[in-house]
């Protein structure tokens, strides 16, 4: 089973950001699994989607980017387990 989690920043795009959540999401063993943009190009938010094998190390990457101020929802159980 794998866990997951959403990370959720207003537009514009901005890939220094998403390159940093990478990397302290990488860091405690997580990976990038969906990028979603806004169906319009002037307002919404982009919501990234990152995976981890277990539920300790999600809960964690989680804990940490929302002390910086990241909009995060999760961790859940994530795959064809969670969809039972």
């Amino acid at each position: 089973m794998s866990y997951m989690f959403e990370v959720y920043y207003k537009l514009p795009a901005d890939p220094k950001k998403e390159l940093s959540l990478l990397e302290r999401v990488s860091k405690v063993g997580g990976r990038l699994d969906c990028r979603e943009e806004p169906k319009s190009e002037s307002h919404g938010s982009i919501c990234l989607t990152y995976e981890f094998e277990d539920y300790e190390r999600a809960a964690a990457a989680v804990e940490c980017l929302q002390q910086q101020g990241a909009y995060v929802e999760g961790p859940q159980e994530y795959g064809e387990e969670s969809k039972r």
